[in-house]
């Protein structure tokens, strides 16, 4: 009887021995994140270690169901890294190559590169978690940066040529691109602004434009002095022969010949006058002696002159105005109110008011804009207006029309 229970206890501890070989087989496969591992040794007799066995498992086969293995795990650790490497790549070559600003949805700066500090002349702690406003080069009107921020608030991005201005008070320029960041609805939460210095290319540009005003302005001034001293005073001296003419004929009864020398007069005076207009609008004389104002009273005098009167001049000039910008804003004014005038418009009001800045508008109730935005020479003058670090929008206005506003 002894021998028995001795025998049945040897085998119990057979059994137990083999089902804590198989946990500690199985315990260590979960450990390393596999679950395949079963412990076939289950009696199913209600002891300890059997019950372990069994809760282990069932364990095993739900996180077998549940847990990719390791091989898996790798995998996509390796996609992962291969990903976060295209992405470095890719940040380095844009801060290599592009002057990068990030902002958040309220406008906080949350990113600058180094590039951007070098042309800005802040540091990187003057910049992030600031205001954007701390960049407002002041160059652009609220009206601008209004039509920038509803472009990129809806999810569209933007590009132009902006003029700004850096710590010191220096200036560049850039052509920006801002790409708006998207969350999965759709909506912007970031924007990141890729700018390329083209100050260089802007500078030449100028100095291009610059050889280019002068040169016509030169040419324009001797074709206006070649017409009133050259033609004009030509033509005023043929006027003087014909009254001579004119006189030596009075006692003769040719009715035929005094309607000709009459019709040789108007001729001539219309010729002069038409001349004189001419040399006017090339450069008025009275520009050089008394600035722009009454430049362009005698020139709208002349353009309305037996036509209708339908020009609302109003005028106020509180500084002086340096002669380049003077003679900008006379060739915009004139080359507009040709434009319109030629249309049938029945009312145009030109407001010009220099004070701090010079603001101009030109209002005409033209029925259709398009020919007025493609006309070349308008076009033209807006980079005029821009070399001089202007404005030029051409705009409906609220009664109807157009509305040209220039401001320098």
């Amino acid at each position: 009887m002894n021998n028995k229970i001795k025998k049945s206890k040897l085998s119990q501890t057979q059994i137990d021995t083999e089902i804590l070989d198989q946990l500690v087989e199985q315990l260590t496969s979960v450990a390393a994140l596999d679950f395949s591992v079963k412990n076939k040794n289950v009696k199913g007799d209600g002891t300890p270690l059997d019950t372990i066995a069994i809760g282990l498992n069932m364990l095993c086969e739900e996180l077998e169901d549940r847990v990719v293995g390791i091989d898996q795990l790798e995998e996509k650790n390796r996609q992962l890294e291969s990903v976060l490497s295209r992405m470095h790549d890719f940040q380095y070559a844009l801060d290599s190559s592009s002057i990068v600003v990030i902002i958040d949805i309220k406008g906080t700066i949350v990113y600058v590169n180094d590039k951007f500090c070098e042309i800005s002349k802040y540091s990187r702690k003057e910049l992030v978690g600031k205001s954007s406003d701390i960049l407002d080069s002041g160059f652009y009107s609220i009206d601008f940066w209004k039509e920038v921020w509803q472009t990129i608030e809806q999810g569209k991005v933007w590009s132009g040529e902006t003029k700004e201005k850096a710590k010191d008070g220096s200036t560049y320029w850039v052509t920006k691109t801002i790409v708006p960041f998207l969350s999965p609805n759709g909506n912007p939460y970031k924007y990141m602004f890729v700018n390329q210095d083209i100050t260089l290319s802007k500078e030449l540009e100028q100095r291009i434009i610059s050889s280019m005003i002068y040169s016509q302005e030169k040419d324009r001034e001797v074709l206006a002095e070649d017409l009133h001293e050259g033609i004009a005073q030509s033509l005023a001296a043929l006027m003087l022969q014909v009254d001579i003419i004119e006189s030596k004929i009075q006692h003769i009864s040719d009715d035929t010949l005094k309607k000709s020398v009459d019709f040789i007069k108007s001729y001539i005076q219309e010729s002069i006058e038409n001349t004189r207009v001419l040399a006017t609008k090339l450069m008025p004389r009275t520009m050089m002696k008394y600035g722009v104002e009454p430049s362009l009273r005698a020139y709208i005098l002349r353009l309305q002159q037996g036509n209708q009167q339908i020009i609302d001049f109003k005028s106020s000039i509180n500084r002086p105005i340096d002669k380049g910008v003077e003679i900008t804003i006379y060739r915009v004014i004139v080359a507009l109110l040709d434009k319109m005038y030629s249309q049938n418009v029945n009312r145009i009001v030109v407001d010009l008011n220099a004070s701090d800045s010079i603001m101009i508008s030109v209002n005409a109730n033209l029925i259709d804009s398009s020919q007025l935005i493609l006309d070349s020479e308008i076009n033209d003058l807006a980079k005029r207006v821009e070399f001089h670090g202007g404005e030029f929008r051409v705009d409906e206005s609220i009664e109807g029309g157009i509305i040209v506003s220039i401001k320098l």
